[in-house]
């Protein structure tokens, strides 16, 4: 998919937006952003901003490498590769082996993806191997097969555009052929042997006659952002590439064993509503003055989600959940911690981590000291459900630590806030006129402690004066 930059029809950018969205047309637009050129080891870049919408920037320090960052963007294409251009006339066999050693820090927040990418001519075709993947993963069409390649499954798919622009015409028809990693083994460093791909192609029927034009390896994002580092590029051809190893995943452990403690004090704490839910912060707190509110559910699924960090919660590892759980429009009601994920064949399954009844106007604790994430599960994301309802609820506390944690079910103790007289939370004039009072002799009551300001065990007209001083600093 290709963004035209000139009155002939040249194409020059891959648009990941057509991936997504089978059957759009490009347009260009003024606006577009564009850059390309060549590093001094050979390798052309390019960068690619649709509309010119958002931000995106790029630098390419040479010998392939580039780090590109990309924020609020329609479609943005970010590349660097080896181009044989439109005189180009062998064809991928006559390169003996094509491959790329890649070592990639690959941070999306939506839809993207790492691929190495490129297009033949005479007959016209566009190929992806897709490495790794933010929220989405590509193609979105049937699955036509899968191959292994140096231990890694990739499924097999194609697409034909039919009356599409491609990077040679204005209107053209062609395939688009894509393989793509298994979810459980999607990775951002390693070989990538494309002559492998090709041959896996062609055996199974499809057309891989055409001249190559071109190998890259590129960071696409389509309505999204995110910032990748790519730290090793090496294009390889005629040779056999000397692969990257690749470190078998293990959990970054914290210092003090724990993931996360969300107290939601200040924020959400990137906890979001899950389906129509909205997930805000509120004063209905377990421990501590906030807590998060989850209203508006129209189904049962509906609730608070957090979306778990792959480098810290690895498939096959097991790990400590909590969570405080309270809803106050039933009789009683049903809680769910569940684990949303992709398996190893690309299905979403959904498990319970933890589960507990609550009454009304009662916390419950969700908890599970020692629950393992099923192997070759991606697209981690945590949240809580209820069975049955569709309730508003609230949660606080909500925890991850390493096996065998125990997070208490107890709230923290309150330290008394000296000067807030009638232990409503808060110290405000409201204390002021209520003390004023109790120390006149009116009939008011204020608690011994948040009053005596001075600490000299008596509650009289000093612990007023100091009271009216700090509500003064306080205003001004």
């Amino acid at each position: 998919m290709r963004r035209k930059h000139s009155l002939l029809g040249i194409f020059t950018a891959t648009v990941m937006g057509l991936a997504m969205m089978p059957g759009a047309s490009i347009v260009s637009f003024a606006a577009d952003q564009f850059e390309q050129g060549t590093d001094a080891e050979g390798y052309d870049w390019e960068l690619w901003n649709q509309y010119g919408q958002g931000s995106a920037s790029m630098t390419h320090p040479g010998n392939g490498c580039y780090s590109c960052e990309w924020s609020n963007i329609e479609n943005v294409l970010f590349r660097a590769g080896k181009r044989f251009g439109f005189n180009a006339t062998k064809t991928w066999k006559e390169y003996d082996n094509i491959a790329i050693n890649y070592d990639v820090d690959y941070q999306p927040s939506g839809n993207s993806y790492l691929c190495c990418h490129g297009w033949m001519m005479n007959p016209t075709v566009e190929y992806y191997i897709v490495e790794d993947w933010g929220n989405w993963r590509p193609p979105g069409t049937e699955v036509q097969g899968s191959v292994e390649i140096d231990g890694v499954t990739y499924d097999l798919y194609t697409s034909m555009r039919e009356d599409k622009p491609s990077i040679f015409n204005d209107h053209d028809t062609f395939p688009q052929y894509w393989s793509v990693r298994r979810p459980s083994q999607k990775s951002s460093k390693g070989t990538i042997r494309v002559s492998d791909h090709f041959a896996a192609w062609e055996k199974i029927g499809w057309n891989m006659d055409g001249a190559l034009y071109e190998v890259a390896l590129n960071v696409e994002g389509y309505q999204s952002s995110g910032k990748a580092n790519v730290k090793k590029n090496e294009i390889i051809f005629g040779a056999d590439p000397v692969p990257v190893p690749e470190v078998p995943d293990t959990p970054e452990i914290p210092e003090d064993g724990i993931y996360f403690q969300s107290g939601f004090e200040v924020g959400t704490d990137g906890w979001s509503g899950r389906g129509d839910a909205k997930a805000e912060q509120g004063s209905t707190a377990f421990a501590g003055e906030g807590g998060l509110t989850v209203i508006g559910r129209t189904d049962t699924w509906n609730g608070a989600a957090t979306k778990l960090d792959s480098k810290s919660f690895v498939p096959g590892s097991s790990y400590s959940f909590s969570v405080m759980a309270m809803q106050d429009a039933a009789a009683s009601d049903e809680f769910k911690l569940t684990l949303q994920y992709t398996d190893a064949d690309g299905k979403e399954q959904y498990d319970t981590v933890a589960e507990g009844s609550g009454k009304k106007g009662e916390w419950v604790q969700l908890s599970n000291t020692s629950y393992t994430i099923p192997a070759g599960a991606s697209s981690l994301l945590l949240y809580v459900e209820t069975a049955e309802s569709k309730n508003d609820f609230c949660i606080d506390e909500a925890c991850a630590g390493v096996e065998g944690t125990e997070f208490t079910a107890e709230p923290a103790e309150v330290k008394p806030l000296l000067g807030d007289v009638d232990l409503n939370g808060r110290v405000e004039l409201k204390d002021l006129i209520t003390l004023q009072k109790y120390i006149l002799g009116e009939k008011e009551t204020v608690d011994a402690v948040t009053a005596d300001l001075n600490a000299d065990e008596a509650v009289d007209v000093f612990d007023l004066a100091l009271l009216k001083r700090e509500l003064l600093k306080k205003k001004n």
